[in-house]
């Protein structure tokens, strides 16, 4: 090959740069004992004329603290000459894996997911309560990830919506001061169902669910829910002064008891 010639992958030039690229093929001809041996300059300089010593010196300096180039010491002497190229190329892997790791008990947010937390107006003192709890959920989940403070901070929103809220998150059972919030009847009306019609079914909704027992973080969703099924499921409406049955429950008859017993209309196709 002409000694005038070097060649490089277009990998090399769009990740280094075109005279970075250079300098390290020029570098692979070069056959030194040591990387730190101060003819290498000297050489470099007499390959590629046409670059400054300062950049010659400063693309050397950047190859070898990337490890791109490395010196290996031969201490076998009688080695041919043609086999000690001492610089190697190190490409970069596709191991998916790099940066991921396990959480573990010494992981701490960043300085800068304090930051980032603290411009949403959350307190620093309430974002540490909350290190423990989010390190042992994902200690005992023992995934592998490489975003462990995105996380972080998702979670620490979630807690902090959670902490304004006027039971701060917690189950509570209902009592009879709750009433809907104004986004239930907003739901409600896009289903054309009334703030005064859905206000009808509250005293039964709060009755209900106070005997059950049951507690909820929210009781708007289920209001929703049951004020919906009153309306549109077996629910009577008043049309022009008479009662219509809109739908029939389940189970339900739809004539009454002496006409179902004359009718026998499901004997018509039978053939004797």
């Amino acid at each position: 090959m002409n000694k005038d010639l070097f060649t490089f992958s277009i990998q090399e030039a769009e990740t280094l740069g075109i005279e970075c690229a250079i300098v390290l093929a020029a570098s692979k001809e070069i056959k030194i004992s040591s990387s730190a041996d101060n003819r290498i300059l000297v050489l470099l300089k007499e390959k590629i004329p046409f670059l400054e010593e300062k950049e010659i010196s400063n693309h050397l300096k950047r190859l070898i603290s990337l490890k791109l180039i490395s010196s290996e010491i031969n201490s076998d002497n009688s080695e041919p000459s043609s086999k000690k190229n001492l610089y190697k190329l190190k490409l970069p892997t596709k191991n998916s894996s790099i940066g991921k790791r396990k959480l573990d008990l010494t992981w701490a947010p960043s300085t800068q997911t304090f930051e980032v937390l603290g411009m949403g107006g959350i307190n620093k003192k309430f974002i540490e309560s909350k290190v423990s709890e989010f390190k042992l959920y994902w200690l005992e989940k023992n995934q592998i990830r490489d975003n462990w403070n995105v996380l972080f901070v998702e979670f620490i929103r979630r807690e902090w919506v959670k902490e304004k809220s006027e039971n701060k998150g917690l189950p509570v059972c209902i009592d009879e001061s709750w009433s809907p919030s104004s986004d239930a009847f907003d739901i409600l009306g896009l289903a054309n169902v009334s703030k005064n019609d859905a206000l009808k079914h509250l005293k039964e909704f709060i009755l209900y669910w106070k005997e059950n027992g049951t507690a909820l973080r929210s009781w708007n969703s289920k209001f929703v829910d049951f004020v919906k099924r009153k309306e549109f499921i077996g629910s009577y409406e008043e049309r022009d002064g008479k009662k219509n049955n809109r739908h029939n429950e389940p189970g339900e008859f739809s004539k009454q008891f002496k006409e179902r017993t004359k009718d026998d209309s499901w004997a018509e196709n039978l053939e004797l």
